[in-house]
């Protein structure tokens, strides 16, 4: 099997151009149409797969800094943009970077990792082997188009980098990996992370592991007013220095205060949507990895100071406050589709639209039996609202404006 040499560490920063290789590259893409999150998330992605495990930090046993990372956002967001433009500088700066594919099935991913062997020369100690591999999709229904549960053990499984064994009867194929370790950088919509995983998948181990990075910032950029743009030499040179930094992490006594306060203070604030409540308990780890992802992108000396963890709660707390939205706007109903065409149809009558003509409109979209509560259901929500009665006695029904009076609610109230 072909292995790769990591040439001999060094435990401590060489030579930068850039104060911060993650707000760099925040700034060299400022030109695209991608929301501030999705870049910096996709640069800290980036910096956690470049580390592999050549760095580490003892708390009972050592904890790597990889990182499962998912852009959420609607179609046409930006998010493919920041996942390719960051891991693109990682393929040009290091080729040597082992990539899984965009679909695999879970013995591919075995496979993939399996190959994705490293070695670590410890002179005058003996070398360093481990296993660590790098996935990238913008698009995670693309590597998962329906929930598998195979693939989703094997992702928790080589998150938390415990030896990993797999025997096939097929061609006798016997796998045996002491150090497995997976990155992810992955895109998707709303709807559909939430149709490809089902509600039980938020009760278990995977999604507790994943960052949810959700934005609706639509940044608009002049494609024409672009100048021409310089290969990224310096995030190019910052990114091979990164690679070389190695060893064990060690932290300041006020660096030690504060986490220990932090979870103490029930590591607050801490999300209440329900279907966050197991990633929740990965909090207080999720932070400590931000942390040496933030050490390394400022200095690499890594020694872990107050510095580096208010740095990683400012990343951590602005990602956790949009989770929430993400359960929000991905979950429709076929009923609530239904309810947009109607409030459509009934919008292109500017005078209103009588009764009869929107129970003819939606006989098109549902069954009889199911109109009449539809309609109430929207006039109660206020979708549509009716505004007087025609001849025949029935509703005229009008899509509210803002400055529509709430019934039974006077202006002087409404202000």
């Amino acid at each position: 099997m072909a292995s790769k040499t990591i040439g001999p560490a060094i435990n401590g920063p060489g030579r930068r151009t850039c104060e911060s290789w993650i707000d760099s590259f925040v700034k060299y893409t400022e030109h695209l149409e991608s929301a501030t999150i999705y870049r910096t998330w996709s640069a800290i992605a980036m910096i956690a797969a470049t580390l592999e495990q050549k760095v580490w930090v003892d708390v009972s046993t050592p904890l790597y800094p990889n990182l499962y990372t998912f852009l959420i956002g609607q179609p046409g967001i930006g998010k493919s943009r920041a996942i390719m433009a960051a891991s693109g500088l990682v393929r040009e700066a290091l080729p040597e970077t082992y990539f899984g594919s965009t679909s695999m099935t879970r013995a591919s991913l075995s496979d993939h990792m399996n190959e994705a062997k490293r070695i670590i020369m410890n002179i005058p100690f003996a070398p360093i082997e481990y296993h660590s591999l790098l996935v990238v999709a913008d698009e995670f229904s693309v590597l998962m188009d329906q929930y598998d549960t195979a693939l989703t053990a094997a992702f928790v499984e080589f998150y938390d980098c415990n030896p990993y064994s797999e025997g096939r009867r097929v061609a006798n194929i016997r796998i045996k990996i002491q150090r497995p370790q997976l990155n992810m950088l992955c895109g998707s919509t709303p709807s559909n992370l939430l149709q490809t995983l089902k509600e039980y998948v938020w009760d278990q181990g995977l999604m507790s592991r994943v960052f949810l990075i959700y934005s609706e910032d639509r940044p608009l950029i002049d494609p024409f007013d672009q100048p021409s743009r310089e290969p990224p030499k310096d995030l190019i040179h910052d990114l091979k220095v990164i690679n070389t930094v190695s060893g064990e992490f060690s932290w300041t006594p006020r660096f030690q205060d504060l986490m220990n306060k932090w979870r103490l203070a029930g590591l607050i604030p801490v999300p209440d949507h329900p279907k966050l409540r197991h990633y929740c308990t990965r909090r207080w780890t999720h932070l400590l990895k931000l942390c040496m992802i933030s050490n390394v992108d400022r200095d690499g000396k890594l020694v872990l100071d107050e510095a580096d963890f208010n740095r990683a709660m400012n990343w951590m707390v602005k990602a956790e406050l949009h989770m929430p939205r993400i359960f929000q706007v991905g979950t429709t109903s076929p009923d609530s589709r239904v309810m947009d065409e109607i409030a459509y149809f009934v919008s292109q009558y500017n005078s209103g639209v009588s009764e009869y003509k929107v129970v003819n409109f939606a006989r098109t979209k549902l069954q009889s039996y199911a109109i009449r509560p539809l309609l109430e259901a929207m006039v109660t929500s206020r979708q549509i609202v009716s505004v007087g009665i025609d001849k025949q006695g029935l509703r005229i029904f009008k899509v509210p404006s803002e400055a529509d009076p709430t019934p039974g609610v006077s202006r002087r109230q409404r202000t």
